[in-house]
C-alpha cells in the first residue's frame, strides 16, 4: 500500500480540527473563516488552541488545495515538522486531556463543621490551602476560604475572645455566597474544567444568616 503523502494527511487533520469547530458553534453563518471560527471556540470555551499556528496552517491549507496534483497525489508536501504539529494540534483539541492526566495525584483536605478550627491553620500552613470543602457525613455545607476565616477573626476579635476548641462551623457562618466548590466528574476534561471553574463575577461577602 502507498504511503499516504503529507499533504493528505495534513489537510486531513485541517478538515478536522474545521470540522470540529463547526460542530462546536454550531453556526449559522455559511462563510465564517477558518481563523474567525478558531477565534470564537477559543473565546467560548475559554481554552487555548494556538492560534498563530492554526493562521498558519490556514494558509498552508489554502495553498495545498489550489497547486496541481498528478496521479491523484498533490505535487509539494509540507515538511514532516508541519504534519505532525498539526496532528498533535488536531488531537488536543479534539480529544483534550482529562484533568486527571494532568494534575498531581493529591488528596483533598476535607474537613466537617466539628473539625477544630486549628486543624485547618495547620493545613494552612503546611500546603499554603486558601480553600476548604466543609462536609457533614456525606452532604456538601459550603467553601471554608481564608478570607471566611479572616472574616471570621475579626468579628471575634471585636465581640468575643477567642477560645480553644473553635470550630470549622464558626468561621463557615461567614462564607462569601459567590464562593462554592464546584463537584466535577472524574472524566471532565481540561478546557471543560478551565470554563466551569473560572470566576464568577466578584460579589460582596457577608454573614449567613
Amino acid at each position: 500500500m502507498d504511503e499516504v503523502s503529507g499533504a493528505i494527511r495534513f489537510l486531513s487533520a485541517f478538515t478536522a480540527i474545521e470540522n470540529h469547530f463547526k460542530w462546536q458553534l454550531q453556526t449559522d453563518e455559511e462563510h465564517m473563516s477558518f481563523v474567525r471560527m478558531a477565534k470564537e471556540y477559543a473565546r467560548r470555551h475559554r481554552t487555548q488552541v494556538d492560534l498563530p499556528a492554526l493562521r498558519a496552517f490556514a494558509d498552508l491549507r489554502n495553498a495545498l488545495v489550489h497547486q496541481d496534483y498528478y496521479g491523484g497525489k498533490p505535487v509539494a508536501d509540507p515538511v514532516p515538522e508541519v504534519v505532525e504539529a498539526i496532528e498533535r494540534l488536531r488531537d488536543r483539541i479534539i480529544d483534550p486531556p482529562k484533568v486527571l492526566q494532568v494534575l498531581p495525584r493529591r488528596a483533598p483536605a476535607v474537613f466537617e463543621t466539628d473539625t477544630p478550627l486549628n486543624r485547618v491553620l495547620d493545613e494552612i500552613r503546611r500546603h499554603d490551602y486558601s480553600q476548604f470543602p466543609i462536609y457533614e457525613e456525606d452532604t456538601y455545607l459550603g467553601l471554608l476560604t481564608t478570607n471566611c476565616i479572616a472574616r471570621w477573626l475579626a468579628h471575634r476579635l471585636a465581640t468575643d475572645e477567642i477560645v480553644e476548641g473553635e470550630t470549622v462551623g464558626a468561621a463557615l457562618e461567614f462564607a462569601e455566597p459567590h464562593e462554592r466548590a464546584a463537584h466535577l466528574p472524574r472524566t471532565i476534561t481540561v478546557p471543560q474544567a478551565i470554563k466551569k471553574l473560572s470566576p464568577p463575577r466578584a460579589g460582596n461577602c457577608r454573614r449567613r444568616r
